[in-house]
C-alpha cells in the first residue's frame, strides 16, 4: 500500500486457484513413503520434483478493515455484498475543492460501515475509509463502530492506548479546524509505518480550548489527561500497479 510521508494529510483522499491434485498412473512409477506424494514422483528410480503445491483457496472474511481493500472495482463490491448492502454518493477533498464518487458499505454479517472513494474515472478504488461515529443522511451522529486493523489499532482506540501501542510519544495536530487531529510523520514509530492512517478527534473539547484550531500537541501532553481524544477515522489508499 502506498506509504504517505505527511500523516497530517491522511483525510485528504480518505483465489488463488484452488489446488487439484490427480494420481498419475504410470507402471515405472512408485511413490516414495519419505516424500510429498503431491508434488514429487520417483521414475525409473529418479526424483522428478512436480512443483510445489500451489495455496489452496483463502477466504476472505472481512473481519478487518484491510480486508476490504482487496475488492478493487463496483462490480466487485456488488458481487460479494450485493446492491441492497450499498449506497452511492459524493464526498469533497482538498477544502472542497475535489469532488469524488464513493459507495457506503454496510456488511451485514458484521455491521461494519466501509465507505470506498472511487479514483477519478470511477472505474477503481482509491481508497477505503472508516470512521467511529456513525451517521445518517443529515450528518447527525447515530452510533458509533469499533473497526479493527490487521496491526491492532481501532476506530475508537484512546489517545493513551495509542501511546502505548505505538511505544513512543508523537506529535499530533489541534481540533476542530480542516487537518485536525492529523498526526505528524515520525519515521521511527508504529504509527508512521503503519499502512492504515489514522486521524484523531475529541468527543468533548469543554475545558480543553487550548486543543483547538492549527496547534501542534504531544500525546503525552499533561494538559490532556481527562480529554476523550480517541482514533476517529482510518482511511487506506490502494497502491496503484
Amino acid at each position: 500500500m502506498k506509504k504517505i510521508s505527511i500523516k497530517l494529510l491522511a483525510i485528504l483522499f480518505l483465489a488463488t486457484m484452488i489446488f487439484a491434485c490427480g494420481n498419475n498412473s504410470n507402471n515405472n512409477t512408485t511413490t516414495d513413503d519419505n516424500t510429498n506424494s503431491d508434488s514429487v514422483k520417483i521414475v525409473n528410480n529418479e526424483v522428478i520434483d512436480d512443483g510445489e503445491k500451489e495455496d489452496e483457496e483463502v477466504k476472505i472474511d472481512f473481519s478487518k478493515f484491510e480486508h476490504y481493500a482487496t475488492i478493487l472495482t463496483k462490480a466487485d463490491l456488488i458481487a460479494q455484498f450485493g446492491e441492497d448492502a450499498l449506497l452511492d454518493g459524493v464526498v469533497y477533498y482538498a477544502e472542497g475543492t475535489e469532488k469524488r464518487q464513493t459507495t457506503t458499505l454496510t456488511n451485514k454479517k458484521n455491521e461494519n460501515i466501509i465507505r470506498y472513494v472511487w479514483d477519478e474515472d470511477n472505474s477503481s478504488t482509491s481508497s477505503i475509509e472508516a470512521s467511529y461515529n456513525i451517521y445518517d443522511k443529515d450528518y447527525a451522529i447515530i452510533g458509533t463502530q469499533k473497526v479493527v486493523a490487521e496491526n491492532g489499532l481501532s476506530t475508537g482506540m484512546s489517545l493513551s492506548e495509542l501511546r502505548t501501542w505505538n511505544g513512543a510519544d508523537f506529535k499530533f495536530s489541534g481540533f476542530g479546524w480542516d487537518f485536525g487531529g492529523g498526526i505528524y510523520s515520525q519515521e521511527d514509530s508504529k504509527i508512521f509505518a503503519s499502512e492504515v492512517l489514522i486521524t484523531l478527534d475529541m468527543l468533548d473539547t469543554e475545558g480543553f480550548d487550548f486543543a483547538n484550531g492549527d496547534v501542534e500537541l504531544m500525546a503525552d501532553d499533561s494538559r490532556l489527561i481527562g480529554a476523550k481524544i480517541i482514533i476517529s477515522n482510518f482511511s487506506l489508499f490502494i497502491e496503484k500497479e
